[in-house]
């Protein structure tokens, strides 16, 4: 039982944290927690991440999201590299490959950990 409660406790220190992300020129917004994330590009989609990842051979960063919704789908990577945006410095960048209809969009912007 012992050995189960420090598997727990070790994965946990691995989790991802919760993440909010933005970019200008398009302007998108997104939340990223470990299972669910919000993305408004034009309009608001709400997904589940069935799938996330760190690079091979990495510890904590980069990671990838695959993010699925009833008629959309996103892959978001991430990495604790710092980004400006906006005047502002941020510890992430982000890029998120999504599509609108048979149109591939690449949208790159910062994150920062969600409060």
């Amino acid at each position: 039982m012992l050995a189960l409660g420090l598997i727990a406790v070790s994965n946990s220190a691995f989790a991802a944290p919760p993440l909010t992300c933005e970019g200008y020129e398009p302007d998108w917004f997104l939340t990223l927690t470990e299972t669910q994330a919000q993305i408004r590009f034009g309009r608001k989609t709400d997904f589940e991440i069935p799938q996330s990842n760190i690079a091979e051979g990495q510890e904590n960063w980069p990671r990838a999201y695959t993010l699925i919704a009833d008629f959309d789908t996103a892959i978001v990577l991430v990495n604790e590299v710092s980004c400006a945006l906006a005047g502002r410095e941020w510890p992430i960048t982000a890029h998120v490959l999504t599509q609108r209809g048979q149109t591939p969009i690449l949208l790159t912007g910062c994150c920062t950990v969600a409060e």
